[in-house]
């Protein structure tokens, strides 16, 4: 009788480890999975920055560097075009001002960026 019932002490303490260890490698397993989306999602967030101040830093080279492409700017459909060619999407509030020797182009873009550019013409 003595060894039965040690028999059953054990069995009862062996699963009692199984269920901790299921419990804690559970717990593990989800905060990885939380922090893994985590850092998918700030990774995402910093390509998707990334992407639009690499748009609007070429965008504005662009106009430096070939200033009468800034008489040729259209704004449709909240994009912006030079000659009928896609240039900028995502845009609304589109202006320009001409001063004396340069534009002043301000616009936001993607619903987002408040963008003031000034170009010498």
């Amino acid at each position: 009788m003595y060894i039965n019932m040690n028999c059953k002490n054990k069995c009862a303490f062996i699963t009692l480890e199984l269920l901790l260890v299921i419990v804690i490698a559970s717990i593990i397993l989800i905060s990885s999975f939380k922090i893994i989306t985590n850092i998918y999602q700030n990774a995402k967030t910093s390509q998707n920055i990334s992407i639009s101040q690499l748009d609007l830093l070429s965008s504005r080279i662009i106009l430096e560097k070939n200033p009468n492409y800034i008489n040729n700017l259209s704004f449709k459909n909240n994009n912006l075009y030079i000659e009928n060619s896609l240039f900028l999407e995502n845009i609304s509030n589109f202006k320009i001002q001409n001063k004396q020797n340069f534009k002043i182009i301000s616009f936001i873009y993607n619903n987002i960026y408040k963008i003031k550019w000034v170009i010498k013409i």
